[in-house]
């Protein structure tokens, strides 16, 4: 009889899977264009004011822009319904790099011996002791962030595969340890064929878990970047009135939408326009915790330790 789903398992697939549908369809749904300014920001009395719409704020053009507009007059449902796409292959992206580096590093670390797997586990160490953060934050600066995806790519794999190589290392080791390990080399059968057909099948069950938890860490990472300004794609730029006066001058805000850019300038928005970060960041909670909760509900389907009711 197979083993019954778990509970955790089953949210966690109704979860992501919401999300990628909305990934995929989402900016089909946009009611605007994410990048059309519907409000101008203009000086009253020497200060400036942005007259942007709150949510579902009552008596003006009511139900356009149910969750409001930005400090640039855009509506932020669409900007949000757009942003979860490159958002999401971002972090598929990097999360596919370093799955590739860390099983290919992970492997060798864990079937070779001597001076190259003190390297590579030194190499390991070395990656895990870095704060994750402020390697990307060093690394794009120094790349440029004008370099776009391959900057931000580069900066997230070269700390990241540290984790999956060190679990690779470990389950690669414990393998070796089996029985069945000695008892194929008694017969004599050959190194390659042993490490592809009995080691890497130990493997390829844990991998699903392992990253769905590394989506959840990636956005997490690209979420931080953007907070701290960040982010892909650069800015644009939009005039601002000084009111009767023709002359104008130039504001540089965040351009086509990802997760990460609309959470940059938060302390600017927060007295602008505080529904724009509160809203993005249930969003981007909800994503990580959707991704972690189906990397859980995985862990403890394929744990063979636990009791599990038969359907």
């Amino acid at each position: 009889m197979s083993r019954r789903r778990d509970p955790l398992l089953r949210i966690g697939l109704v979860l992501v899977a919401g999300f990628l549908l909305l990934g995929f369809v989402g900016p089909s749904l946009a009611p605007h264009d994410p990048l059309k300014v519907f409000d101008k920001v203009m000086y009253l009395d020497g200060e400036m004011v942005v007259p942007a719409r709150q949510p579902v704020a009552p008596g003006r053009l009511p139900g356009l822009f149910p969750l409001g507009t930005d400090e640039a007059g855009r509506d932020i449902l669409s900007r949000l319904l757009c942003a979860i796409r490159p958002t999401l292959l971002l972090c598929s992206i990097a999360v596919a790099i370093r799955a590739v580096l860390g099983i290919a590093f992970g492997l060798a670390a864990g079937w070779l011996g001597g001076l190259p797997r003190q390297m590579i586990d030194l190499a390991i160490s070395a990656a895990l002791a870095v704060p994750a953060l402020v390697f990307c934050v060093a690394a794009i600066s120094f790349m440029g962030a004008h370099r776009g995806l391959a900057a931000f790519l580069i900066a997230l794999a070269l700390t990241g595969w540290a984790d999956v190589a060190a679990f690779v290392r470990n389950q690669t080791l414990s393998t070796l340890q089996s029985p069945f390990i000695e008892s194929a080399r008694a017969v004599g059968v050959r190194p390659r064929s042993i490490l592809w057909r009995h080691v890497l099948p130990q493997l390829w069950p844990a991998l699903p878990a392992l990253i769905s938890f590394e989506i959840g860490t990636v956005l997490l990472i690209v979420s931080e970047l953007g907070f701290l300004g960040v982010y892909i794609g650069g800015g644009t730029i939009y005039e601002v009135a000084r009111g009767d006066n023709p002359d104008t001058w130039k504001m540089l805000t965040a351009g086509y939408p990802e997760l990460g850019q609309m959470l940059s300038g938060v302390w600017a928005k927060v007295i602008m326009v505080p529904w724009e970060p509160i809203i993005v960041g249930i969003v981007v909670f909800a994503m990580i915790f959707a991704f972690n909760l189906l990397g859980e509900g995985l862990r403890r389907q394929m744990d063979i330790t636990r009791r599990h009711e038969a359907r």
